[in-house]
């Protein structure tokens, strides 16, 4: 069990940072524009609560998909 954890928490971290990452360059921040980096680090953090969400669900379908079994 503690082995699909740290399993899980690295790939969560990993999807951490290919987000950030992927957002930063596909949501260019322009200075000259109204966007503030609060609000880019706000959906950023939204993003990651989601990719979190995503794979938790597809963490606990493979749980429970194999506990069926």
């Amino acid at each position: 069990m503690r082995k699909s954890w740290q399993g899980l928490s690295v790939a969560v971290l990993g999807t951490l940072v290919g987000a950030q990452t992927a957002l930063a360059q596909g949501f260019p921040v322009d200075t000259a524009s109204t966007t503030t980096i609060s609000n880019v680090k706000a959906d950023i953090v939204a993003w990651g609560v989601v990719f979190i969400g995503v794979a938790l669900t597809i963490y606990a379908y493979k749980r429970v998909k194999s506990l069926v079994r």
